[in-house]
């Protein structure tokens, strides 16, 4: 507010005037020139002009070079994040802005001080010595386990590659999405029959490229892996239908209607032919005609 009687009020101003609510019928410059000759206005209490109107700062700020997210200058209408900002009143823009980021400063060479200090303590320690190869430590530990023997807890073996794992496991597991293997079966069942046709497909893919099982499935029984199918008769489509849940392409199916997911797939061409993949039915189909 003006401290003279002869002012009035700028027309963009946006702060409080006194009275001027209660005022009706004149311009916002004539109300304000009257309001301003009638008003009392009283200097600031001592106490508070003692007090310095900008806050000083410890350190120096830095200089904008166009890559700097906090400077000595912010432009006012920045609307991007400044620490303590919020918490800020009674200043204008550029004079919390300063405040607030020398305090951001402050704080961060603080807390980097401690960091660098905790560092150089922590290096002035000795280093402890290994004891993974100690002759006696070893002797120690072969004794336990040879001692307890119902007791594995130091030697543990490595889970085999077709045991299910526990229920409520979230990772992968193949072969049980949009496949017979997921479905009408149990979290342990269907988790085993997933496993067990991964390993069957991998066994027959090796011995068909090289002509040997791979040592990763040294461990799975040999029954499961004498029962591998050759994956040239693996149909993807296969004659009793198609899952209800299988969400990938089944051609033709797209023209069919009236029927449930499974009729209209054992209806098709591409899950009744007998050969072993739809392919093969194309090929003999164009060989006979």
């Amino acid at each position: 507010m003006c401290d003279t009687s002869n002012c009035e009020f700028h027309k963009f101003y946006r702060g409080y005037c006194p009275q001027i609510k209660y005022r009706v019928g004149k311009t916002y410059g004539t109300d304000t020139h009257e309001l301003a000759q009638s008003t009392i206005h009283l200097e600031p209490a001592s106490i508070l002009s003692e007090a310095p109107s900008k806050p000083t700062t410890k350190n120096r700020l830095p200089e904008s070079t166009g890559d700097n997210k906090y400077t000595e200058k912010m432009v006012p209408g920045y609307t991007g994040y400044i620490p303590r900002m919020p918490f800020k009143f009674g200043n204008t823009y550029k004079e919390d802005c300063d405040a607030c980021i020398d305090e951001y400063f402050t704080n961060r060479n603080f807390y980097d001080t401690k960091s660098a200090d905790l560092k150089r303590q922590v290096g002035s320690y000795p280093r402890l010595t290994p004891i993974s190869h100690d002759p006696e430590v070893r002797d120690k530990l072969n004794l336990y386990r040879d001692t307890h023997p119902s007791r594995p807890i130091l030697v543990e073996d490595r889970r085999a590659l077709t045991e299910p794992p526990i229920p409520g496991y979230c990772g992968y597991i193949p072969r049980i999405k949009t496949t017979e293997q997921g479905l009408g079966a149990r979290y342990h069942r269907s988790t085993k029959n997933g496993l067990e046709l991964f390993a069957q497909e991998t066994a027959s893919a090796s011995q068909r490229l090289t002509g040997q099982v791979p040592a990763s499935l040294d461990s799975v029984p040999q029954h499961l892996l004498q029962g591998t199918k050759s994956a040239d008769t693996r149909r993807l489509y296969l004659d009793d239908g198609m899952i209800p849940k299988y969400t990938g392409y089944v051609p033709q199916r797209r023209f069919a209607f009236g029927n449930t997911y499974g009729d209209t797939t054992r209806g098709l061409e591409v899950c009744g032919h007998p050969n072993g993949s739809y392919g093969n039915f194309l090929r003999s189909k164009t060989f006979a005609n």
